[in-house]
């Protein structure tokens, strides 16, 4: 009898047992979770940008607040997380007028006493590339005199009206995908060209169906809004929002956006 069939023979015995059978459902569980575990992060991103943070880990947890969050306790944050991005200002959905959020300067300064490493975001409704421009100057002229070493976000996502419906001057402006990505470009270029690091945060949704990420900047940071288990968004990415409704030591409004940066892929 050869040898490849004596173990053929004794693979199938083997199968037959007890011993066997519970070998194959915790064999099937392992993958199972091994799978689910992937799926996780089966998204990300492998580019060239440089990677923001010296740590052997995966990934980094942080939160981004607003005016929304009220006053933050930096120092307990920086205790409780490894990152932050802040709220610099938002374009009105409705007049187009262009605003500072109220606690940017009191964030800001207490982060940085913190020694938290910060980023910033836009809330953009941007329909022109002039308007995106007009918009990161706008962001580069309140963050001057801080470290912010992470990127500059534009927050590029319609509005949503009270009873939860789409609204607003980006929504009404209808644009193609491929204008909506030569917007979030012009708000970028400014960015980098200032010599910072640029992104764009927006939902799984809108970036797979109303922005043309094939025509995005190869060096921006992709930043996804998806409280799915796992990121619908197809394509490459850098951050993931997971909740909007989490808890972080140092916030204490109701719930907290929460992110994973995937650093090491």
């Amino acid at each position: 009898m050869s040898k490849k069939l004596r173990l053929k023979i004794l693979n199938l015995k083997f199968l037959k047992s007890k011993k066997a059978k519970a070998a194959i459902t915790s064999a099937v569980l392992i993958i199972i979770a091994v799978l689910c575990a992937a799926a996780i992060f089966s998204s990300r991103p492998n580019t060239n940008k440089p990677v923001l943070f010296e740590t052997g880990a995966e990934y980094v947890e942080g939160i981004d607040v607003s005016s929304h969050n009220g006053q933050v306790n930096w120092q307990s944050v920086a205790n409780a997380v490894d990152f932050a991005i802040i709220r610099a200002g938002y374009r009105g959905y409705g007049t187009g007028a262009i605003v500072e959020d109220t606690e940017l300067s009191r964030n800001l300064s207490e982060a940085n006493d913190a020694g938290i490493p910060l980023g910033v975001y836009f809330y953009s409704q941007a329909v022109t590339p002039q308007e995106a421009r007009e918009e990161a100057e706008f962001v580069l002229d309140l963050i001057k005199g801080y470290d912010v070493d992470l990127p500059v976000f534009i927050d590029y996502e319609y509005a949503l009206g009270s009873g939860g419906e789409l609204t607003g001057r980006l929504y009404d402006a209808k644009l193609s995908a491929a204008a909506a990505a030569d917007i979030i470009n012009a708000f970028c270029k400014e960015i980098t060209d200032s010599g910072r690091y640029a992104g764009v945060y927006s939902s799984s949704s809108m970036l797979t169906l109303h922005i043309s990420t094939s025509g995005l900047a190869e060096n921006l940071y992709i930043w996804v809004a998806d409280y799915n288990e796992t990121v619908t968004y197809p394509g490459a990415y850098d951050i993931w929002q997971y909740t909007k409704s989490g808890s972080c030591d140092g916030v204490n409004s109701r719930g907290v956006d929460r992110n994973y940066w995937f650093i090491n892929h």
